[in-house]
C-alpha cells in the first residue's frame, strides 16, 4: 500500500461517511495498480515524492488544519499537481466533517483530462476521488448526478485509453445503488451482476485478506440495499455469495480473525433480517443469535444497528437499553445534529422508549429533537444551499449553456439530415412497394394464365383420356361381339383350325380388356398411395424372372428378348414392396414389346429388322438397378419427361393409353426410387428403374 493512502487509516470511527470513503481508498490501493487502470508506460511508474511523504507526516499527527496549510504551500511550489491536491484535501475535509467543501472540489474532477496524468500516483488519485465522490454523492441521494458524473469518468478513461471506470466491484455497486432508488431495476440487476464479475475477476489473483475484506464489503453492501429497499428474495442470492467468500476465506493461510468475525457479523445479522422478512421467525432467531455471538456485535455501532432488529421483533426494551448509548455513539462517531440523524438514530430511539413503557426517557428524546430541529433546520438548508452552490455555479451554468447552444446546432444539423434520410428513405420504400405491387399484380396475371392453360390442358387431356379409353374398349368388344354372333349362329359348321383362331382372337381381347381395367386400377392405386407396404425380402433376380413371366416378352415372336443378371443380383436380397416392383418392371417390359414391334415404325421406313430387348439387373453400394434397353422406334431427348406424363403419347395412333410409364415411374416413387429414360442411348429407348436396398416405411401409407 502507498504510505499516502495510510494517512487516515487510524481515523475510521470518526463517523460512518469517512468510513466508507476510507474502505474505498484502501480498498483501490490495494488492487494490483497495473491490472485495469493504465495500458501506458509512465515515465515515473509511482510517482510518491517528498511531498506526498510530507503531507502523510503531518496527516498523521491529526493536524487536519496543518495538512491543508502543507497541501496550499505544496500545490503553489509546484510539487503537487492538481489531481493529488484534490484528493488529499477531500480527504482531510470529510475528516473535519466539511463535506460541502469536499463537495466543491470534487466538482473540479470532470475538468480533468486523464491524458495528461504523468504518473500511476496522479492517475490513482483521480479513480479514487472520482470513486469518493460518487460515494458522497449517493450518501446526500443524489443518485441521479452519481450516475451521470460515473458515465462522465468512464467516458475519459476510455478515451484515454483506460479501462473503464466501471468495472471496479466498488463502483457497480454504487451505480447500482443509484439505478435502484431511481426505478430502473433491470440497469441495477446488470449493475450487480457486473460488480459480482468483478469480485470474482480480484479474487482469481489476489489472495491476501485485504482483498477478501473489501470483496466483502462490497457484496454485503448490495445485501443492505436490498434489504432496506424491502426486496428480500432478491437478498437472499447475494447472502449465498458472502458465505462461499467467507467459507473460501476461512481456509487461507493468512486468514484475519478480526475480519472474519466482522463477515460472520454482516452475514447473519443480514440473513436474521431476511428470514423475519420472510415470516421464518425461529430461522431468524438463531441468524440473530448466531450474530450476538461475534465480538463484531459487542462494539458500540453495532450494538446500535441490532436496535433495527430488536424493533422489528418487538423487543422493545431491549431495544430502549441498547438506544441509552446512543449519545456516546452519536459523540466519538461526530455526527451532527441534523434531520438525516434524526430519522436514523433519534426518531428510533424516541419510539423504542415509547413502546417499551418508557415515557420519561421519550419525553427527553422528543425534547432533544424539539431544541435541535430549528438548528438542524438552519444546517440543511446551509447543506441545499453549498449543494446548489456547488452543482449550479456561474462558470458552470455559461459552461452548461454553451455546450447546450452547440448540442442543439448539431441537433438541427442531424435533424436535418434525418429528415433527408427519412425522406429518401420514404420515397426508396415507396418505389420498392410500387415495383414489388407491380410485380406480384404481374406474377399474379402470370399464374392466372399458367392457370388457364392447365385448365384448357387437363380439358384436352380428359377429352384424349375418353377418346382413347373408348377406342381401347370398343375395338375388342367389337371382336367378341362379332365372334359370339358368328359361334351363336344355328347350323352355322366351323372348322377346327378356325375354331382355334377364334378362341385365340376371343383371349387376345379379354386379356386386352383386363390389361387396360389393370391399369386403370394401377393408376387409381399410385394416385392414392394405397394398400403399399415394405416388408418383403427378395432378390433383385427373382422379381426380374417374375416380371419377364408377368410381361410374357420370352414368348413374344417378333423381338429377341435377353436377361443379364450381375452376381450380387442373384445373392443380396432387398427388402420392397415386391408386388409393385414387380408391376413396374412388367409395364417397362410391356413398353418395350409395344415399340419394338414392326406396327410402331413408320410405313415410310425401311422393314425394321427383328427387335431386341436386354433386362440388365445389378446392385450398387445402395441401390438396386433395373435396365429394360429396346432397339425400337426410340424417345427424343426433348420428350424424355413428358414421356411420364399421364395418358400423353407420342404417336396419337399408336394403341394404348399412355398411362403404362406414369404408373411405373409412380410406384418407383412410392418406394422412394425412380424411373427414368436415358437420353444418352440412341438405337432404341432405354429405361432405369433404381430402388433403395431398404424401402423406408415412413415414406408409404398403408
Amino acid at each position: 500500500m502507498h504510505p499516502y493512502l495510510a494517512l487516515f487509516m487510524k481515523y475510521t470511527h470518526k463517523n460512518l461517511l469517512t468510513t466508507i470513503l476510507l474502505a474505498l481508498i484502501i480498498m483501490s490501493s490495494c488492487t494490483n495498480r497495473n491490472r485495469a487502470l493504465s495500458p501506458h508506460k509512465f515515465i515515473d511508474d509511482d510517482g510518491f515524492t517528498r511531498a506526498d511523504s510530507i503531507v502523510y507526516a503531518i496527516g498523521d499527527e491529526r493536524d487536519y488544519k496543518g495538512t491543508l496549510r502543507a497541501i496550499d504551500s505544496l500545490e503553489k511550489r509546484g510539487e503537487l499537481p492538481l489531481v493529488r491536491t484534490i484528493f488529499y484535501r477531500t480527504i482531510s475535509y470529510n475528516l473535519m466533517g466539511q463535506h460541502s467543501t469536499s463537495l466543491q472540489l470534487y466538482s473540479k474532477l470532470p475538468g480533468i483530462d486523464p491524458k495528461e496524468l504523468k504518473t500511476q500516483t496522479d492517475l490513482d488519485s483521480y479513480i479514487y476521488s472520482y470513486n469518493n465522490y460518487l460515494r458522497v454523492l449517493c450518501d446526500m441521494r443524489r443518485y441521479d448526478r452519481a450516475l451521470l458524473e460515473a458515465n462522465h469518468a468512464d467516458r475519459q478513461l476510455k478515451a484515454a485509453g483506460y479501462d473503464g471506470f466501471t468495472n471496479h466491484h466498488d463502483i457497480a455497486q454504487i451505480l447500482g445503488e443509484c439505478q435502484l432508488y431511481l426505478g430502473q431495476d433491470d440497469q441495477a440487476v446488470k449493475s450487480f451482476e457486473k460488480a459480482l464479475q468483478a469480485v470474482n475477476t480480484r479474487l482469481a489473483t489476489n489472495h491476501d485478506p485485504l482483498d477478501y475484506r473489501e470483496c466483502q464489503k462490497t457484496l454485503n453492501a448490495i445485501v443492505k440495499i436490498y434489504v432496506l429497499t424491502e426486496r428480500y428474495k432478491e437478498a437472499m442470492p447475494w447472502i449465498e455469495v458472502q458465505d462461499s467468500l467467507y467459507n473460501a476465506l476461512e481456509v487461507e493461510n493468512r486468514r484475519d480473525s478480526i475480519f472474519l468475525d466482522e463477515m460472520k457479523a454482516d452475514i447473519c445479522y443480514s440473513k436474521a433480517r431476511v428470514a423475519l422478512a420472510l415470516e421464518h421467525k425461529d430461522e431468524a432467531e438463531q441468524y440473530f443469535n448466531d450474530y450476538q455471538s461475534t465480538e463484531t456485535a459487542k462494539q458500540l455501532g453495532s450494538i446500535i444497528l441490532s436496535c433495527q432488529y430488536l424493533m422489528l421483533t418487538g423487543r422493545y426494551e431491549e431495544a430502549a437499553h441498547n438506544y441509552q448509548q446512543l449519545d456516546r455513539f452519536l459523540k466519538e462517531g461526530g455526527y451532527k445534529a441534523d434531520f438525516e440523524n434524526f430519522g436514523r438514530y433519534m426518531i428510533p430511539k424516541y419510539r423504542a422508549n415509547l413502546l417499551a413503557g418508557q415515557r420519561d426517557s421519550a419525553l427527553r428524546v422528543a425534547s432533544i429533537i424539539a431544541d435541535y430541529y430549528d438548528s438542524a433546520h438552519v444546517r440543511q438548508r446551509k447543506i441545499d444551499a453549498d449543494l446548489i452552490t456547488t452543482f449550479y455555479d456561474t462558470e458552470g451554468k455559461e459552461r452548461q449553456i454553451a455546450e447546450q447552444r452547440a448540442e442543439l446546432s448539431q441537433q438541427r444539423l442531424w435533424t436535418a439530415i434525418i429528415g433527408m434520410a427519412i425522406f429518401v428513405i420514404f420515397f426508396i420504400i415507396y418505389y420498392i412497394q410500387r415495383r414489388r405491387a407491380f410485380a406480384k399484380l404481374n406474377a399474379t396475371n402470370q399464374q392466372l394464365i399458367l392457370a388457364n392453360e392447365r385448365a384448357e390442358e387437363s380439358s384436352r387431356v380428359k377429352t384424349k383420356f375418353i377418346q382413347q379409353i373408348s377406342h381401347e374398349v370398343r375395338t375388342p368388344l367389337n371382336i367378341l361381339s362379332g365372334f359370339s354372333q358368328v359361334l351363336a349362329t344355328p347350323g352355322i359348321e366351323i372348322g377346327s383350325n378356325e375354331l382355334k383362331d377364334i378362341s385365340q382372337k376371343i383371349m387376345e381381347n379379354s386379356n386386352r380388356i383386363t390389361t387396360l381395367v389393370d391399369k386403370m386400377l394401377d393408376l387409381s392405386l399410385v394416385n392414392t398411395k394405397s394398400d403399399m407396404s415394405c416388408h418383403d425380402s427378395v432378390l433383385p433376380a427373382d422379381v426380374a424372372k417374375q416380371a419377364v413371366e408377368k410381361s410374357d416378352i420370352q414368348r413374344t415372336e417378333h423381338l429377341e428378348f435377353q436377361l443379364l443378371l450381375s452376381p450380387e443380383a442373384e445373392s443380396v436380397s432387398f427388402v420392397t414392396n415386391q408386388k409393385s416392383v414387380v408391376r413396374a418392371l412388367s409395364l417397362l417390359l410391356d413398353n418395350a414389346i409395344k415399340f419394338t414391334s414392326p406396327a410402331a415404325f413408320n410405313s415410310h421406313q425401311m422393314t425394321p429388322k427383328p427387335g431386341r430387348v436386354v433386362l440388365n439387373v445389378s446392385i450398387t453400394e445402395q441401390q438396386v438397378v433395373y435396365i429394360v434397353e429396346d432397339t425400337g422406334i426410340g424417345i427424343p431427348a426433348e420428350e424424355a419427361e413428358n414421356i411420364f406424363t399421364e395418358f400423353v403419347q407420342l404417336n396419337e395412333y399408336a394403341d394404348g393409353t399412355g398411362i403404362g410409364l406414369s404408373i411405373a415411374r409412380s410406384l418407383a416413387r412410392n418406394m422412394q426410387g425412380d424411373v427414368v429414360l436415358d437420353t444418352s442411348y440412341t438405337n432404341g429407348a432405354r429405361f432405369v428403374m433404381t430402388l433403395p436396398l431398404q424401402c423406408p416405411e415412413n415414406t408409404l401409407q398403408e
